[in-house]
């Protein structure tokens, strides 16, 4: 594949910039007819998605233009497009889940601890009254979701081989001759020994092919990777059945932190990784780079959904006897807090 080695009426950072023009018009579904390119010719597939071939016909003369890149041009500023890349850029949504009303949390968790008494009763032959000793306390705990996906485009050189048929002796191609290559394959199942005998009757146990290889071919190439990731306040994964155990009730839009609170009570809310630190973890799980390449044409980052869903937990302090404890309610479901639910929330 010849490439035009005149770099001085193409200028690279208008290639590149002229490539993310199209692709972001592409994304947003809009039907592009020229960019200096002249009319999108009409293909005889009607099948195909015409973004897809507006695309293709943009790139492939491009790759004529863009011909031998230096190396010191290789890191080019200014290719990282979308808004992973900076977490200002990230649009964030808040929600909440609100929790059982106090007065049912207290009676749960009063319930659990008259079960308890009532077992301790029967073998020490005594009751003691539970009390509520304290403000129940209503704590929100954080949960992130972002999803996304990694996009690049880049340029490699690469070689190919070329097979021809058995009658061919000489190929040209693009003004110059190519080499043919006789490969001769033989059966794997028949000893080396007992074949070079054997060829002497005949060819019948030999295939023979006859290419040619067409070396430094320029390929545009794209990786794409997409990537999903729920975790804690604290940054630990969660699975998706953790994920919908969690945060599958009905949620509610809030604005600011002032809308977790709750009349008569007191509210809490647990400390959070920040959005910076998230994205950074989202970032190192789906940006997947070429391990090969001559020039990165396009590196986009996109974030598509980040949000952040308060999860409550209610705290009821009690006391039976001269013993205090804690219970600790599901605010979401309306029950005692099992150990699982408290081993994903610590």
């Amino acid at each position: 594949m010849r490439m035009m080695s005149d770099p001085k009426h193409y200028d690279l950072e208008d290639i590149i910039s002229n490539l993310n023009i199209i692709r972001e018009e592409l994304a947003e579904g809009i039907t592009a007819t020229s960019n200096g390119l002249g009319p999108v010719k009409e293909h005889p597939n009607r099948d195909e998605d015409p973004s897809s071939l507006i695309l293709e016909e943009y790139l492939a003369s491009r790759l004529q233009q863009i011909g031998e890149v230096t190396a010191e041009r290789k890191e080019i500023k200014g290719l990282k497009t979308g808004n992973g890349w900076d977490p200002n850029q990230v649009i964030e949504h808040v929600f909440k889940i609100d929790p059982v009303s106090i007065k049912r949390a207290v009676e749960i968790a009063v319930s659990s601890d008259r079960r308890v008494k009532e077992r301790l009763s029967n073998f020490f032959k005594r009751s003691d009254e539970v009390r509520i000793v304290g403000t129940p306390t209503v704590e929100y705990i954080p949960i992130w979701k972002v999803k996304g996906f990694h996009e690049c485009y880049y340029v490699r050189t690469n070689s190919y081989r070329v097979n021809v048929k058995d009658d061919v002796v000489a190929v040209e191609v693009e003004g110059q001759s190519r080499d043919l290559i006789l490969e001769r394959k033989h059966s794997r199942l028949i000893p080396t020994a007992i074949l070079e005998r054997l060829q002497k009757l005949g060819s019948f146990l030999t295939n023979e092919s006859k290419y040619f290889v067409v070396s430094d071919a320029l390929e545009l190439a794209t990786k794409r990777s997409e990537g999903e990731l729920v975790v804690t306040g604290t940054g630990r994964p969660l699975t998706r059945d953790e994920e919908t155990e969690l945060t599958a009730w009905r949620t509610k839009r809030i604005f600011d932190i002032a809308d977790l609170k709750v009349r008569d009570l007191k509210v809490t809310v647990r400390e959070s990784i920040s959005k910076e630190a998230l994205l950074n973890k989202f970032r190192e799980s789906v940006v997947r780079m070429p391990e090969r390449f001559k020039q990165i044409l396009s590196n986009k980052l996109q974030i598509t959904e980040l949000k952040r869903i308060y999860v409550p937990i209610i705290r009821v302090p009690m006391q039976r006897g001269l013993v205090p404890r804690e219970v600790i309610v599901n605010g979401t479901r309306g029950e005692i807090a099992d150990p699982k639910l408290l081993a994903l929330l610590e």
